[in-house]
């Protein structure tokens, strides 16, 4: 599998960035995980609209969805023999029905598999409903927190992943056991008790300098790297 990163920032893009959106890719399998604000132009450099098979949201936030809103018209232009399949959580109703629309296939978070992918949901922490993921194919397997804070059976439910994406959206200075966010520490905590192989952090906010996140997760995870728009990785 490859990941491919199209944004890493929330909940809102620094100058020229995107959020959280990740392209997930294994042959001719494409799919989109997250598609937060600037997230659809990056796609666009990557692959044709007719070859993504499908969208998972972890959860609805608009830093994690909002740019679904403007692929709707670009379905349109470019029409799909179905529609495209999107995985998303039921809540909040208000913003999942703004994914209502005769391009969309709406789905529940539910264990699935997408051409060679499978794919397999857990509950994350989080103000609203929102969901990690385990990603598996070949023997290889990439994780994803999406999300969260710390949170029992999280880390059981990524065990052994190859490569963890984690979600690094507060400094160790401004966590608290109820933010909605894991720290840099954290993540690398998680990534240690999981046994997991490769640490990427995502989620940067912009007021933060991404070297002095990385220096807080390299403490214990000295592979430990903010991705950035553009990187590809071979799960």
């Amino acid at each position: 599998m490859k990941l491919t990163i199209l944004g890493c920032c929330g909940p809102y893009p620094a100058a020229g960035g995107a959020c959280s959106g990740y392209l997930l890719s294994q042959g001719d399998t494409h799919v989109l995980i997250d598609c937060g604000a600037g997230v659809l132009a990056n796609l666009a450099r990557h692959i044709a609209w007719e070859d993504l098979d499908a969208v998972v949201l972890s959860h609805l936030h608009y830093d994690h969805m909002s740019d679904m809103l403007p692929m709707q018209y670009a379905l349109q232009f470019h029409p799909r023999q179905a529609p495209l399949p999107v995985y998303a959580p039921r809540t909040p109703e208000p913003v999942r029905a703004l994914l209502d629309a005769p391009c969309y296939d709406l789905r529940p978070m539910e264990d699935m598999r997408i051409g060679e992918i499978a794919f397999r949901f857990h509950p994350g922490r989080h103000p609203v409903q929102s969901f990690a993921l385990r990603a598996e194919c070949a023997g290889r397997c990439f994780a994803y927190t999406g999300d969260t804070n710390t949170l029992e059976g999280l880390d059981g439910f990524l065990s052994g992943a190859d490569v963890l994406l984690a979600d690094a959206g507060l400094s160790a200075a401004d966590w608290r056991a109820q933010a909605p966010h894991l720290s840099p520490e954290g993540c690398a905590n998680l990534a240690r008790q999981s046994g997991c192989g490769r640490l990427l952090l995502t989620h940067l906010n912009p007021k933060y300098a991404p070297g002095a996140l990385e220096a807080e997760a390299k403490v214990l995870r000295p592979d430990a790297e903010f991705v950035r728009i553009g990187n590809q990785y071979e799960i």
